[in-house]
């Protein structure tokens, strides 16, 4: 099924060269049709194909997907409006730290990834601790189903020093250091307007799915 049409591009392409509420407010209906409607029916379905590898992904797609507007009230950027339609599938909601499959569109490309990117003090030592007693568990999820030649390696900001308990263990596992476990990969702009496009995500996805369950156990952890 093809969701978007040439003019999706072309929007996002018109809205970085106006992005203020006057040529936004001129161009709702056509926003509405070429992008707001078609996204949501697009996540409808890839939260469906995801949920065929990832049974535990029962979110709903307001849940899922993100606001055009931003949030300017403590940013020196102005600007009203994103340049991009997004959303995160997860377990639970968007606004939850909770790993899970990210991904937006824009005029330059398609962005997939996913696991956990903000983190509490209390998930980052659940993660790390997982990391620390079960390291293998981690590289076999790395290495499962092509993760490792799709997405590369788990990215994140990284501490300096490491406290204890983790401290004496950094050397020999230096994903320790990182207080964030994300990963991304931008996709070429034209495979937004092709017919194959949530079995295209959805194939991407299920290759980082042994990580996101290696760090949703982390997370869960009660101990």
């Amino acid at each position: 099924m093809t969701y978007f049409s040439s003019d999706f591009v072309k929007f996002f392409e018109e809205l970085e060269e106006n992005n203020h509420k006057e040529w936004f407010d001129e161009n709702r209906k056509r926003y509405e049709k070429e992008i707001k409607n078609p996204f949501k029916a697009f996540i409808t379905d890839l939260i469906l194909a995801i949920q065929k590898f990832d049974p535990e992904i029962m979110i709903k797609p307001k849940d899922a997907i993100f606001r055009i507007n931003r949030d300017i009230r403590f940013s020196k950027n102005k600007q009203p409006y994103k340049n991009n339609v997004a959303a995160f599938i997860s377990k639970v909601s968007k606004k939850e730290q909770f790993p899970g499959y990210y991904m937006h569109l824009d005029a330059k490309g398609i962005w997939l990834g996913g696991g956990l990117y903000e983190l509490s003090t209390e998930n980052i030592y659940k993660v790390r601790q997982e990391i620390l007693y079960n390291e293998k568990n981690l590289n076999d999820a790395l290495n499962e189903k092509g993760f490792d030649k799709e997405f590369g390696e788990l990215q994140g900001e990284k501490n300096k020093i490491l406290k204890a308990p983790f401290k004496e263990f950094g050397e020999d596992i230096p994903i320790l250091f990182q207080k964030q476990f994300y990963f991304m990969k931008q996709f070429p702009a034209s495979k937004i307007t092709s017919d194959t496009l949530v079995n295209f995500c959805a194939g991407k996805f299920e290759k980082a799915y042994p990580v996101n369950k290696f760090l949703r156990l982390a997370v869960e952890n009660l101990e």
